[in-house]
């Protein structure tokens, strides 16, 4: 093995460790934002707004918003995809510290990449859509004002939830999924400049061989 193969594979291994453990993290974080209330409602309007569902009352009957709902719904695919993170970084870990071969992990790590390039148009989305219904629908003041003076009939006030609440904004996502993103396509790289460089020492031999015992 060449020094610059021996360098390669000794990063390579960094690399491995790196983003198997990235990809665990990314999985969780996003279930987690999915599934814990980024926004708070308080008011004659009382609940919680989260990604994937929403618990709102109305001077305490429960109220359904289909438009919020329906939103929720397009999230289901990021779910499964942090699933898929989450299993595809276990797994090449396991494969990883039990000495196996990890090429497939690390394709299936760069999969995971891809398929966050391809999606990430649908998760600024439907964090918008859930961000500006949120605003418009449930943010509101219920008093008038009449001839005879102002009729208060209460008002209520959206406030984002810590942390989730911050942790939703287009920065977050975008840095820590390009992130996932740079680590995975380095370390792919990586494991096929490592095989360009094993085939070709491969096919020196080869050439070698056939000469000394064609001669």
């Amino acid at each position: 093995m060449s020094r610059e193969e021996l360098t390669l594979v000794k990063r390579l291994r960094k690399l491995v460790k790196l983003v198997s453990a990235y990809s665990v993290f990314l999985g969780i974080f996003m279930i987690y934002l999915a599934v814990t209330p980024a926004y708070v409602v308080d008011g004659v309007i009382k609940g919680y707004v989260a990604l994937t569902h929403s618990e709102i009352f109305f001077y305490g009957t429960p109220v359904r918003l289909d438009t919020l709902s329906s939103a929720s719904l397009f999230f289901i695919p990021v779910l499964i995809l942090s699933t898929y993170l989450i299993l595809t970084g276990i797994a090449t870990l396991y494969l990883f510290f039990r000495g196996k071969d990890v090429n497939i992990g690390i394709k299936w790590l760069f999969g995971g990449a891809l398929s966050i390039l391809t999606s990430s148009g649908l998760i600024y989305a439907v964090i918008n859509k859930v961000i500006m219904i949120t605003a418009t629908s449930l943010n509101l003041s219920l008093d008038h004002v009449t001839s005879a003076g102002t009729l208060y009939l209460g008002s209520s006030r959206v406030s984002p939830a810590y942390p989730t609440g911050y942790l939703i904004s287009p920065p977050v996502i975008f840095s820590t999924t390009l992130t996932y993103v740079i680590l995975a396509v380095v370390t792919y790289l990586h494991m096929a400049l490592i095989e360009e460089l094993k085939l070709g020492r491969h096919s020196l031999y080869r050439e070698i061989k056939y000469r000394v015992v064609g001669s």
